[in-house]
């Protein structure tokens, strides 16, 4: 099996003298960008470039060698909800029938990105992929590298130095969401808050004692397609202690969670204590996943419960939307406790 490269090898001066940085100009600004190609391939998709989104993934352009065996495409998607890149692709490369080779995950302000090894059939031989995701504001972006297996390892090079090199030229500094957020205060234990999409419907959790304040989060009216409980409190002694309310009231809506073990992990941060879970289960028959983080300090208890549906595949992406919520809340709090 082909190796998954990370690392360009070029010099700069191999890159000043075998590379050209093509710019990509478009009338629609989040379509303009900027990448290095090999000088000797050929520019493709000049003409009949997209004017405007259209709620599809739409090819900006292409680049390939003169042999017919590579092609680097420049993809785009305006997204209606905020998702991770990586996640989008794990749902996109299942859904196309790509086999995951390798895969790297990249930590991004506008959630974590994916670089992606992959191999598929075309036409009875095979073919690998390099498939590297970015994001700002309400677009994500593809690059989409292909060649034959056998000439893959002579064009690795030019897919790793074409993500490298890739910026948008037209549009505004990173933009970290795609969707504007809402605050939500957790001032009884902490004096601080944490954000969530909009589309996210939140309540107070008003069964909360008097030492403690949880908010409920709603991803949808109507038929909710994702549950989302922030709890803050005093006095507990364990993390399974502060997170016991949540799992209990989890219950009482049908989840199936007889045991939620949490996992010490290390927070790297002074005075910051971190437990997780992550587990499958099921919320009224349906399959879903949870995931909890627990936070302690010296003030005192942060609990973060996800509990999403779990299809497979997962077409309207109800699992990275929800993921990338949890994602937000749980990260602008936690940005929150560290002193600037």
């Amino acid at each position: 099996m082909t190796e998954m490269r990370t690392t360009i090898q070029a010099t700069p001066a191999d890159l000043a003298r075998d590379y050209l940085q093509q710019p990509f100009p478009s009338p629609y600004p989040a379509f303009a960008f900027t990448l290095r190609i090999p000088k000797d391939w050929l520019w493709f998709e000049k003409e009949g470039n997209p004017t405007e989104p259209n709620g599809q993934l739409q090819k900006l352009a292409a680049y390939g060698d003169r042999t017919d065996q590579s092609l680097i495409e420049v993809l785009a998607l305006r997204l209606e909800r905020e998702i991770a890149p990586e996640d989008w692709l794990e749902q996109w490369v299942m859904i196309n029938q790509y086999q995951v080779l390798g895969h790297r995950s990249i930590p991004s302000t506008a959630g974590r990105n994916a670089d992606v090894l992959a191999k598929k059939m075309i036409a009875g031989r095979p073919v690998l992929f390099r498939l590297r995701t970015f994001k700002n504001g309400k677009f994500l972006y593809l690059l989409h590298c292909f060649s034959d297996e056998a000439h893959y390892p002579q064009v690795e090079e030019a897919f790793l130095v074409a993500a490298a090199s890739f910026q948008l030229t037209q549009v505004q500094a990173q933009q970290p969401y795609a969707e504007p957020m809402q605050e939500l205060p957790l001032n009884k234990v902490f004096q601080l808050g944490f954000k969530a999409p909009t589309s996210w419907i939140a309540q107070p959790d008003n069964s909360a004692g008097p030492d403690s304040q949880s908010w409920n989060l709603a991803n949808g009216d109507g038929t909710p397609v994702g549950f989302l409980n922030v709890l803050t409190s005093t006095g507990a002694s364990t993390a399974e202690m502060a997170a016991a309310p949540v799992i209990a009231n989890l219950r009482n809506i049908g989840a199936d969670l007889r045991e939620v073990p949490l996992k010490p992990v290390d927070a790297g941060l002074p005075g910051i204590h971190l437990s997780v879970a992550e587990r499958e289960t099921s919320l009224n028959g349906t399959p879903a996943h949870l995931r909890q983080t627990v936070i302690r300090t010296a003030k005192g208890w942060a609990v973060f419960t996800l509990l999403s549906p779990a299809p497979t595949p997962d077409p309207y992406l109800i699992g990275p939307i929800n993921r990338r919520a949890f994602d937000i809340a749980y990260g602008s709090f936690l940005a929150g406790l560290v002193p600037h």
